[in-house]
């Protein structure tokens, strides 16, 4: 696996790098990687483990499962910490500074070295230097700069109730109409949110257009779409959200009910 690196930016101590899949395959990011900064004869480092970083609303983030198969272009990322750099200093000689942040993918997988931007301060000499780590993170879906389309769409999810089990998979179809005069094409696909309330979080995708025709004035076309079920959903009656391109014209927003077995 190749991969590219961004330069992480440090704000009080912390980054979010991110590393891109520049191979010409899919691959696997998944783990908590081990982070040096490369100084021969510097301070002490000690890695711990953090957590990773949330997205802020409206931001969000591909699911955990793209991780398993990055396609090539794609990136997650890492959160990183950086404390206490006590780097010893001899007296009538220059100090260097490390010369990258290297970080190290589990099952030696290999390493991909980074610039960075900020030195923190040696707060106690008496203590190592502390790399704080969290386990890789998929990166956040970049938000469309123009609407998906300028078509007004229509949407439906037909065979209400649909139904699930706790833990298993909700399946269901999302039908598009173009009510419009004009052509809705899928030149790129938008993403779309979804809910299962009240013990689901949110979720965003990329809608499955590739095979999708273009709606012309008053067609149709359906899509299949897959959901987990939580184990906590409540046995009975449950409600489901969707929303396409929510960056952009988020429409249409849908309400579905959904029945949920054990």
């Amino acid at each position: 696996m190749k991969q590219a690196m961004f330069v992480p930016h440090f704000s009080g101590g912390i980054a979010l790098v991110t590393l891109r899949n520049t191979s010409s395959h899919a691959c696997r990011l998944t783990g908590r990687p081990l982070v040096t900064f490369v100084k021969k004869g510097g301070p002490i480092q000690v890695d711990r483990n953090i957590p990773t970083t949330p997205a802020n609303f409206p931001e969000t983030t591909y699911p955990a499962s793209s991780l398993l198969a990055l396609q090539p272009g794609e990136a997650g990322a890492v959160t990183i910490t950086w404390d206490n750099w006590c780097d010893p200093i001899v007296k009538g000689q220059p100090h260097v500074p490390p010369s990258a942040m290297r970080i190290t993918l589990p099952h030696g997988r290999g390493h991909v070295d980074g610039d960075y931007n900020a030195v923190p301060a040696c707060v106690d000499p008496t203590q190592p230097t502390t790399i704080g780590v969290s386990v890789f993170q998929p990166s956040l879906i970049p938000a469309a700069k123009h609407r998906w389309t300028e078509a007004f769409i229509q949407g439906s999810i037909p065979g209400q109730p649909v139904h699930a089990r706790r833990g298993g998979i909700l399946r269901f179809r999302v039908v598009l109409k173009n009510l419009s005069k004009t052509t809705a094409r899928f030149s790129r696909c938008p993403a779309y949110v979804t809910q299962l309330a009240p013990s689901g979080g949110v979720e965003v995708y990329r809608l499955n257009c590739a095979a999708a025709h273009p709606l012309e004035p008053g067609g149709s076309e359906a899509f299949a779409i897959e959901l987990r079920v939580p184990m906590s959903s409540p046995i009975g009656a449950n409600g489901l959200f969707w929303q396409l391109d929510p960056w952009g014209s988020q429409m249409p927003q849908l309400h579905a009910r959904v029945t949920i077995g054990r």
